[in-house]
C-alpha cells in the first residue's frame, strides 16, 4: 500500500470486527434454522404425508368395498317381487368411490411436491453454498486481518517518538 493511512479510531476497527463476528453469528443461525425448517418439511413431505394418504387410501378402498357389498346385498332382496332402488347404497358407493379417488389423487400430489421439494433444495443449496464459504472462510480471514491491522497499529503507537506523542496530546487538548 502507498500513502498515509488516516486511522482516527483504534476502537472504531475494534467496535468493526465485533460488530462482523455477530453478524457472522446471526447469519450462521438464521442458516442453521433454516435449514431445520427445510429438514422438517422435507420429512414431513417424505414420510408424513405419503404415510397418511396410504392409510387414507387403505381405508377409502375397504369402505368402497363395503358399500359394493351392502349394494349386492340390497339388490339380492327383492320386495314385494321388485326390484329395489337402493339409492342409498349407490349414493354410499359413489360417494365412497369419490373418496378413494381423492385419496388417491393426493397421494399423486405427495409424490409431485416430493420432486418439486427436491428440486428447490438442490436450488437453494447451491444459491446458499457461496453465502456458507463466505461464513466459513472469508469472514473469519477478515475478522484475523482486523485484529492484525489493530496489533500493528498498537505497535505503532508504542513505537513513536516522545515529541510525536507529547504534540497528539497537545493537539487533543487544544481541540477540547
Amino acid at each position: 500500500m502507498s500513502g498515509q493511512a488516516r486511522v482516527r479510531s483504534v476502537d472504531a476497527i475494534e467496535a468493526f470486527r465485533g460488530t462482523l463476528g455477530r453478524f457472522e453469528q446471526r447469519v450462521q443461525d438464521a442458516l442453521d434454522t433454516l435449514r431445520g425448517e427445510l429438514q422438517r418439511a422435507a420429512d414431513w413431505l417424505e414420510h408424513d404425508r405419503p404415510a397418511y394418504w396410504m392409510e387414507q387410501s387403505r381405508q377409502a378402498a375397504e369402505v368402497v368395498q363395503q358399500a359394493k357389498i351392502d349394494l349386492e346385498r340390497c339388490l339380492m332382496y327383492p320386495v314385494a317381487d321388485e326390484r329395489p332402488s337402493c339409492r342409498e347404497e349407490r349414493a354410499t358407493l359413489e360417494r365412497a368411490k369419490a373418496r378413494l379417488e381423492y385419496c388417491r389423487e393426493k397421494t399423486e400430489r405427495v409424490k409431485h411436491w416430493k420432486r418439486e421439494l427436491h428440486h428447490e433444495l438442490f436450488e437453494y443449496e447451491g444459491r446458499v453454498g457461496h453465502l456458507r464459504r463466505m461464513l466459513e472462510a472469508d469472514l473469519p480471514s477478515a475478522r484475523a486481518r482486523l485484529q492484525q491491522v489493530v496489533r500493528r497499529l498498537d505497535a505503532y503507537q508504542i513505537e513513536r517518538p516522545p515529541e510525536s506523542v507529547e504534540r497528539t496530546v497537545e493537539n487533543k487538548e487544544a481541540h477540547s
